[in-house]
């Protein structure tokens, strides 16, 4: 029994987003009511003529007896020998690429008559036009933008065409968004993303006036999505200064680039002196004591037994403003280990004098 074959032109138009190029992935997927078949058509730059396994590629067995649904790509016209596949990859001259290349789309129905829908997920600023081979005499439709249906009539008489794909300038992620806001004792970094096209992640670079540029963590990416995804990464490790932030956006293929920077502005100079309960307490062996100044000046702190008795001068400096600890082992002057018991810990700075409890179990 003779097959019925039809193939159509396929034209996509993408604009520019904006972070990264390269490797391009568009999701279709094809049905005549009877059964669904996945397809991907797009760019990436290891492409061939021929098949890519490592893209997804297959060389696909002949086209099933009539009344199966097939639907396939044919990369005859390229490889020079009969090969199809559900994914064909073109591998562009240049990236970013702004052009059109040829595809071919072939499908065999169940029955006769029955409609073929295309099902497709095109990125934003992209665009889909669907024509025969006769440059849109008998089927013309788009174009078409983000996600639906696009139905080919069953009753055509068509039985052969051509596909061609059509890109402008395609990137993977259009970020929204870029912001950084100094929170609690850390910097908060948050942006979005419009939409993503291989997205493996982002690098989050971080440079100040005394060190370059170095990468301080990575947040994995969406892959591919036409939805608003949002992002964050906390930085722990800073003090008082300023600090630029950069993202360096990766593609699955290696591909990168970077965003536009964020200046964050970092002030952690206390507001007051204050000295704060040692930690943990009760303690053994050792204890932290935290305490805060607003003002350089000089600062000591003492440690007391409970009839008044120095037992131990930790600390004596001339500080800068700004946050600080020191630890007590349980040892006094003459290196002697103290007893289990109350001890009171002072802390002097200029006018200010505070004192707090601790308490030390052997």
């Amino acid at each position: 029994m003779q097959k019925i074959f039809s193939v159509f032109f396929l034209i996509f138009v993408a604009s520019s987003l904006l972070l990264g190029q390269a490797t391009v992935d568009i999701p279709l997927s094809a049905s005549d009511g009877s059964a669904t078949i996945q397809l991907a058509v797009g760019l990436d730059m290891t492409a061939t003529n021929g098949i890519d396994p490592a893209l997804g590629e297959s060389d696909l067995p002949p086209f099933p007896p009539a009344g199966v649904f097939e639907i396939r790509f044919d990369l005859t016209a390229y490889a020079g020998e009969p090969l199809s596949s559900y994914r064909d990859y073109r591998n562009a001259p240049s990236f970013p690429f702004t052009d059109t290349l040829e595809h071919t789309l072939i499908w065999q129905r169940s029955a006769a008559g029955l409609p073929i829908n295309i099902n497709y997920n095109i990125p934003l600023n992209a665009t889909m036009r669907i024509q025969d081979q006769f440059g849109g005499v008998l089927l013309n439709l788009g174009p078409l933008t983000g996600t639906g249906t696009a139905i080919i009539p069953g009753t055509l008489p068509i039985t052969a065409a051509f596909v061609f794909m059509g890109y402008s300038d395609i990137v993977p992620v259009e970020l929204t968004s870029f912001t950084g806001t100094v929170l609690d004792n850390c910097v908060l970094l948050n942006w979005t993303t419009a939409t993503e096209l291989n997205n493996q992640g982002f690098d989050i670079e971080r440079s100040t006036s005394t060190q370059n540029w170095a990468k301080i963590g990575y947040v994995p990416g969406f892959g591919t999505t036409t939805e608003r995804r949002a992002y964050s990464f906390v930085d722990k490790n800073v003090s008082t200064g300023h600090y630029n932030y950069r993202l360096k956006q990766i593609d699955f293929d290696g591909t990168f680039a970077y965003s536009d920077e964020v200046g964050v502005e970092v002030d952690f100079t206390p507001s007051n002196y204050e000295l704060f309960q040692n930690y943990p307490n009760p303690f053994n062996p050792t204890t932290t004591i935290q305490f805060q100044v607003p003002e350089a000046g000089d600062v000591s702190i003492v440690i007391y037994d409970m009839l008044g008795q120095v037992v131990k001068e930790l600390f004596a400096d001339n500080v800068q403003a700004g946050n600080y600890s020191v630890d007590w082992n349980g040892v006094n002057n003459a290196g002697l280990k103290m007893s289990s018991g109350s001890y009171i810990y002072r802390m002097t700075a200029g006018e200010f004098v505070q004192s707090k409890e601790m308490i030390l179990l052997k």
